[in-house]
This record gives structure tokens, C-alpha cells and sequence, in this order.
């Protein structure tokens, strides 16, 4: 019969003589690839414990992320205004905002705002938007045709007669048709001119956007016999092209020998194409990092406004046509633009002490102010009051330690958690036999205890509680003294917190608490992973509890490398996705060896069963032989009766 064998992907005609010759070399290679389960099942066991160092490295940097980074400012421990913790406070926040930082002094205050800072600003001086403008045929014809107006999203039917160009006349084109208009829309909104051949229609009186169109009805269309277009308007459209925009507005458009328009705005040269729309543009100058601007159009006023974002006095506003006119055009070149240039903020503190600042946020002695707008001039301006805020910071330490505790619970438990050898990786011809259901429970208990006394683990856990308890140098304070500590040895280095005891120290002595928990070595202020030994030591020693716990963490988990090359430990070990050691650590590197042990003994075992299979089949042979001599002898046997 044929037969693929489980090593070799020859395919084979056996049994011919009567023997099942592919059950046979299984049952023999069952016993031959006892050695090559055995490497599977001790490769699967790396390849879980890995896994499990890196559910172990994820825990490390959820408690990494959440409270030594400065990012996450909200749960961020290091800073010393989470430990002295100042509320500040104002009568409102009309004029000003405060907040403040472990610097600040307690008390309260005087603060008047007198003026904000501002940036430099170019307006538009006249409107850019040209009004609908046609050239009216000499021979009108307008009898029985209309036009379709819309102003400001309002549409009227216009039905147009028989006008005459001459103002003597009593048709003359701009009075009836403005009495049209005035009928359709109301009076005092919309205005006709006519002057050496050109019909413009504008809008005043507060109404903005006026639309010409062919009329809804079916009526035959007056529009080009005035001279105009569909769509025709007197309000630009961002959408637009510059292009398109070029003879709509009151400074026609200019480009320059390539189609494009150039200007720099603060020293940087900005291009737009004729093809691009003039939102684009726009979006383009607010995202330009180096011009430092932003610019909008205001459909109203039908003027642009660009403001440089760079606040106080100063030249901060620099602009320029290169080629074209596109400045100019929009009325922000510096002979078409109304200029307001930027003043610094102001504020009295306590009636006599000024300030000048060129940003309207800002910091004094620990107090961060956010002007909003500026007090009366009668006004004696507000109180802020600053003062300890003790259940924010009890909080704050509180989250810590309840998170720092889930975290040593997790790793105790995997230190101290049992293997089971009676539930070893199972093979895949075990796994063909049980159900989904079964293989999942098995692999569970299988997959516990595979970090039961790591000595990482262990030495970084045992690091962690000999920095909760070892004084740090240059602080009066102990951990006891401000009522965190253990219960008990047994309790594997969990914190427990005497709430009164350490409300008391915070409102008492907020500053020492700070330089307990998070204060900096002056020499080591921040984490290097590059850092001498003595460095190090002298970081250890004179840092705080918060400090030395996440110069552990980074120890483990750092995935930058130190003067020997090498990341964090158990990133070294392990690796983690997003890294480069995902695929270059220890483990993986045991791993590889499997592999090439395992790639190397599956060799060993297609000879071995290729062997077989020869051996079988030199059976079959010399069994043929024999029948083949049987048969020939009892043919004889019969000839000679």
C-alpha cells in the first residue's frame, strides 16, 4: 500500500509479501523518537518560561508607565509637588488661572492683570473679495428672462425687463434692478452699481454672501446678457483654486513665470501651485512649523488675519512676496495690511511689584499663572491663596503603594509558585488523542511554577525591600516615621500604611517627606544606565524610596544599554515586542540551539527509518525468493508422480 511516513515523505508500495510493513517502522520509530519528543518538550518549556518573563517585563512597565513617567503627569511620583502637594486658588478664573509646584510658599497674595501679552497682527485693510462684476451686453434683450439670487442661503427668483443703460432713463439698469432686489430681499441689504459698461452687486447693511445663478424655474436665463456667470459671487471660496480665485478678487492674482505663487513669512519661502485650493494654502502656512503663524479667512468682514504665534513685543510678524502676488493680494503685504504690533504681559503683585512677561503663562517662585484677560482699571485686582493640599498627597502615595503591593504580590506568587513535573509539554501524538478542552487545562497547570525561585526575580524583588527600608542620606525621616512599613517578614515585602500617621507628617513636614520618597541625589539627578559604580552607590544612597524603586525598574527593563552593551536584565533575558531584543535575547538564543538540535536529530531519524524500510523490503525480497522456490519445488514434487 502507499504510505507517507511521519519523517520521510518517500512514498512507498509495501506489504506485498503479506507484511504491514508501515506499521511495523512505526512501532519501531515510536521507540527511536522518544529522544526527539524529549527536545520538543524542553524547547516548549523555554519557549513558555520566555513568555512568561515578558508577561512579567509588561507588569513591570504598567507600574513604570503609570507613576516614573512624566508623560502620565496626572499619576507621575517622582516630581515633588506629588509628595507636597500646594492647592492654589483664585477669587474666579476670569482673569487668571493658578496652580503651583512644591517651590511655592504658603499664603496668599495680591495679583492684578493690567494688560495680556499679544502677538503681532496683519488684517486685511479692505475687503479681498471683488463684488459680482459683468460687462452688460449693449443690446440687453432681457424681456421674459431671469436670474436666480441668493443671498446668505436665501434664493429669489429675479425677473428681469427690458433696462436701459442710460441713468436718465426711468429703466435705468440700477435703479429697477435694485428695486427688484429690494422687493425680493428687503432694503438696506443689497447694492447695484453701474459704471463704464460693468453691472456689480454687492451686499451691505450686515447681509454677506450674495450667489447668482440660472433661474430654478426653467426660464430662460439673463446671465450672460449681464455679463455674468453661474455661480457667480462676492465672497471668495476656500475650496477654490488660486486659479480660479485670480479675477475674483479686487487685487487680481499674479504667478510667476512657473504657475506658482512665492512669499516667506518669518524667513520661511512657502509655495502654492495655481492648481492647489486656497484652503490647502492656508492649512499649509498654519502647519509650517518655521513661519510660526496662523492665518484664517472671516467671511464676514471678507478680510484675512494673520498673527504671529510667538507672543510679546518683539518683529515676530515678516512677510514678503517672492514671485507673484499672493500677499498682496490678500491684503497682508505691509502697504495693504492694518499692522498691530505685539505688547508683553503685565501684572502687579501686591500693589507694588511688577511683572513683564512676553507669554501670558508663566512661573514665580513656584506659582504657574495663566492670564485670561485683564482686571478694570478701578479694580484692585484678586487674592490667590495657596495652601497644603494634605489628601491629595496621601492619595497620590496611596496609589502608589496599592499598585507597588498588586506588583509584589504578582511576583511573590511567581517566585513561590510549584511545578507540577507530572504535567510536562505534551507531544503532538498525545494532543491528536485529547480534546480542545482537555489539551487547554493540561497546558495551564504545564505552564505554572516555570519562574519558581528565578534568581531575576528574586534579586530584584529583595532589591526593592532593601530600598523601602535603608535610610536615605541627607533626610531626617525614616519610612516608619511617616507610617509606611510591613506587618511581617512573611508578608514577602508588602506596605501597609498608617493613614493618621502619615497625614500628620505631610501636613507637618511636607518638605522631608518629599526628600524621603523622590529626592535626588544633586550630583546623579537623573537615571544613566552608563553611570559608574560610584555613581550609582552615591544615586542609591542619596536618592528617595520612589527614586530607588524606579532605578530598579529600569535596571530590569531598560531598553537602552550601559557601558557593556547590554538592556535591562530581564529584557536581555527575555526581550519584549516593540525591541530589538523581541528577537536578540538569551532565551531565543536557547531556543535556536533547540531548533538546531532537533533539525539535526529528525535527520538522524529519516536515516533510521529509511534504514527500516530497506530492511523491510530486503525481507520482502528474499520471502519471494523463498515462495518462488517453494512454488518451483512442488511443481517438481508433482511432475514425478
Amino acid at each position: 500500500m502507499n504510505n507517507i511516513s511521519g519523517f520521510s515523505s518517500t512514498t512507498r508500495i509495501t506489504g506485498l509479501m503479506g507484511l504491514d510493513t508501515d506499521s511495523l517502522v512505526q512501532q519501531l520509530m515510536q521507540a527511536e523518537r522518544i529522544p526527539l519528543d524529549s527536545l520538543y518538550q524542553k524547547r516548549t518549556l523555554v519557549e513558555w518560561k520566555r513568555d512568561a518573563y515578558r508577561e512579567v517585563i509588561n507588569r513591570l512597565r504598567g507600574l513604570k508607565s503609570t507613576f516614573f513617567d512624566i508623560v502620565n503627569r496626572s499619576s507621575y511620583i517622582l516630581s515633588a509637588s506629588a509628595i507636597k502637594v500646594l492647592s492654589a486658588r483664585t477669587g474666579s478664573n476670569t482673569y487668571l488661572e493658578v496652580s503651583a509646584n512644591a517651590d511655592a510658599q504658603i499664603g496668599t497674595h495680591q495679583v492684578k492683570v493690567i494688560q495680556l501679552a499679544t502677538g503681532d497682527t496683519a488684517i486685511s485693510r479692505d475687503p479681498v473679495s471683488r463684488s459680482i462684476t459683468g460687462k452688460v451686453s449693449e443690446n440687453l434683450n432681457l424681456a421674459g428672462k431671469s436670474i436666480l439670487v441668493n443671498l446668505d442661503g436665501v434664493s429669489r427668483e429675479i425677473a428681469l425687463e427690458d433696462y436701459s443703460l442710460n441713468e436718465n432713463s426711468e429703466n435705468y439698469i440700477v435703479t429697477r434692478l435694485q428695486d427688484s432686489l429690494d422687493k425680493a430681499f428687503g432694503e438696506g441689504k443689497l447694492v447695484v452699481g453701474f459704471d463704464s459698461g460693468l453691472l456689480t452687486i454687492g451686499t451691505t447693511g450686515g447681509a454677506t454672501r450674495v450667489t447668482v445663478d440660472k433661474p430654478a424655474s426653467g426660464a430662460q436665463s439673463g446671465l450672460e446678457a449681464l455679463g455674468l456667470s453661474a455661480g457667480d459671487s462676492n465672497r471668495i471660496k476656500l475650496g477654490d483654486t488660486l486659479e480660479n480665485l485670480q479675477d475674483k478678487l479686487n487685487l487680481p492674482l499674479e504667478f510667476n513665470e512657473n504657475g506658482e505663487v512665492q512669499f516667506s513669512i518669518n524667513g520661511k519661502l512657502i509655495t502654492a501651485k495655481k492648481t492647489e485650493t486656497l484652503s490647502k494654502v492656508l492649512d499649509r502656512i498654519n502647519n509650517t512649523t518655521e513661519a510660526n503663524v496662523t492665518i484664517k479667512y472671516d467671511e464676514l468682514s471678507d478680510k484675512l488675519t494673520l498673527a504671529s504665534k510667538v507672543l510679546g513685543q518683539g518683529d515676530n510678524l515678516i512677510v514678503e512676496d517672492i514671485g507673484g502676488n499672493f500677499l498682496a493680494a490678500f491684503g497682508l503685504s505691509d502697504d495693504r495690511a492694518d499692522r498691530t504690533e505685539g505688547q508683553d504681559a503685565r501684572i502687579i503683585i501686591n500693589g507694588t511689584q511688577e511683572v513683564v512677561r512676553s507669554t501670558n503663562q508663566f512661573t514665580i517662585n513656584g506659582v504657574s499663572y495663566n492670564l485670561k484677560a485683564a482686571h478694570p482699571e478701578d479694580s484692585d485686582g484678586e487674592q490667590v491663596t495657596l495652601e497644603l493640599d494634605v489628601d491629595k498627597a496621601y492619595e497620590n502615595i496611596k496609589s502608589f503603594i496599592d499598585k507597588y503591593n498588586e506588583l509584589i504580590d504578582y511576583l511573590n506568587g511567581k517566585l513561590n509558585e510549584k511545578y507540577d513535573r507530572d504535567y510536562p509539554p505534551l507531544t503532538d501524538a498525545q494532543k491528536k488523542e485529547m480534546k480542545d478542552s482537555d489539551i487547554e487545562n493540561w497546558e495551564k497547570v504545564a505552564k505554572t511554577g516555570l519562574l519558581r525561585n528565578d534568581d531575576i526575580i528574586y534579586k530584584m524583588v529583595t532589591a526593592m525591600r532593601t530600598a523601602m527600608y535603608e535610610p536615605v542620606e541627607g533626610s531626617s525621616l525614616t519610612m516608619k516615621d511617616i507610617g509606611i512599613g510591613t506587618t511581617s517578614y512573611l508578608d514577602g515585602g508588602r506596605l501597609t500604611i498608617d493613614e493618621a500617621k502619615l497625614r500628620e507628617a505631610l501636613r507637618n513636614n511636607p518638605d522631608e517627606v518629599a526628600k524621603l520618597l523622590n529626592g535626588v541625589d544633586p550630583d546623579n539627578k537623573t537615571y544613566s544606565r552608563t553611570a559608574t559604580a560610584e555613581q550609582r552607590k552615591s544615586r542609591y544612597s542619596k536618592s528617595g524610596i520612589f527614586q530607588r524603586i524606579s532605578d530598579i525598574l529600569e535596571d530590569n527593563i531598560s531598553i537602552y544599554r550601559d557601558s557593556n552593551g547590554n538592556k535591562g536584565t530581564l529584557l536581555e533575558k527575555a526581550g519584549i515586542e516593540g525591541d530589538i531584543t523581541f528577537n536578540d535575547n538569551l532565551l531565543n538564543d536557547e531556543l535556536k540551539n533547540y531548533d538546531k538540535r532537533i533539525s539535526a536529530l529528525t535527520e538522524k531519524l529519516i536515516a533510521k527509518e529509511e534504514y527500516y524500510y530497506r530492511q523491510f523490503t530486503a525481507l520482502e525480497r528474499y520471502l519471494a525468493q523463498m515462495n518462488a522456490q517453494s512454488a518451483w519445488l512442488m511443481t517438481q514434487f508433482g511432475q514425478n508422480r
